[in-house]
């Protein structure tokens, strides 16, 4: 029941900010810009989110001591990937991919440190890239929400960090000692930090010009340096489990970003639902894998 009631209150937020969203827009503009967008751009911003998928399997298996393919590893990734599309906050679907990978390893590797290390590694480089933007386009969000927003994000990615990493929390829960002890390894092991950082270099990038392409197929002007600032920030927001799969607040996000730039409501919340379009139409593919993993089971 205490399941279900938090589900309800994420339903609520996401209801919430889609709300806030959807009063100030015409709705009827907004589908006009979904139906403008170029195809081919879709379909080629849908091959570069999948080929994240890769990037993202191959940093996630830097984390996992297991005897499964590279194969298997991808499909229990996508299963993870479909799951994020339908549970609370963005980080659901990992819970879903840790449990499988217990069920295939059991205590052979410890799956919720392996999916912990994974998203932290795509965090640093998100915050890394987000940088990059910062400072390309620092004269345009100068004194702007958008300039606040970076510091808070990483100011708080650098306190949790010294926390996740100094602070002796397994003095209050013996259990998580061996977690602990786990990811100081790996943050430490400086091969496997640089592998891992520049794999989640390549899916966070990649991630940035999947929306970046959907801008050019819904005729944003906008230029690159933007995006690589903007993304970032939307995508750590959108990641705080507050709501379902950051639908409501992701919009939101884009919205309130984007129009300061010169952009239209309609195009900026447009843009926000054909990445999430793109997430979806990917993440689908996991499905196929979760049926195919349950109908094995059964025999």
């Amino acid at each position: 029941m205490k399941v279900y009631f938090k589900i309800l209150i994420k339903a609520f937020v996401s209801l919430f900010f889609l709300f806030l969203v959807f009063r100030k827009l015409d709705f009827n503009v907004v589908i006009i810009e979904l139906r403008q967008i170029d195809l081919t751009m879709f379909l080629i911003s849908c091959f570069f989110y999948l080929s994240t998928m890769l990037f993202s399997t191959k940093r996630w298996s830097y984390f996992v001591k297991t005897k499964m393919s590279f194969k298997e590893l991808f499909q229990l990734y996508m299963i993870g990937t479909f799951f994020n599309l339908f549970m609370p906050g963005t980080v659901g679907g990992d819970i879903v991919k840790a449990y499988y990978l217990y069920k295939e390893d059991k205590q052979k590797t410890n799956p919720l440190v392996s999916v912990f290390m994974e998203r932290y590694m795509g965090l640093c480089a998100l915050i890394t890239i987000a940088f990059i933007g910062f400072v390309l386009g620092y004269d345009y969000i100068r004194n702007s929400l958008v300039e606040k927003m970076f510091y808070l994000i990483s100011l708080l990615f650098v306190v949790g960090s010294l926390f996740v990493i100094y602070f002796p929390y397994e003095r209050f829960y013996k259990k998580l000692e061996r977690a602990r002890g786990s990811i100081r390894k790996y943050i430490f092991n400086t091969p496997v930090f640089v592998k891992t950082f520049i794999l989640s270099l390549f899916v966070q990038g990649f991630g940035v010009i999947v929306v970046y392409l959907l801008g050019i197929g819904m005729s944003i002007n906008l230029e690159l340096k933007y995006y690589l600032i903007f993304v970032p920030i939307i995508t750590v927001i959108s990641m705080v489990p507050i709501s379902l799969s950051g639908l409501g607040i992701r919009e939101y996000g884009f919205m309130y970003i984007f129009t300061n730039f010169g952009i239209s409501k309609e195009k900026a919340v447009g843009l926000s639902l054909m990445w999430f379009l793109t997430m979806l139409v990917t993440g689908f593919i996991g499905m196929f894998f979760y049926i195919i993993k349950k109908s094995k089971n059964k025999y």
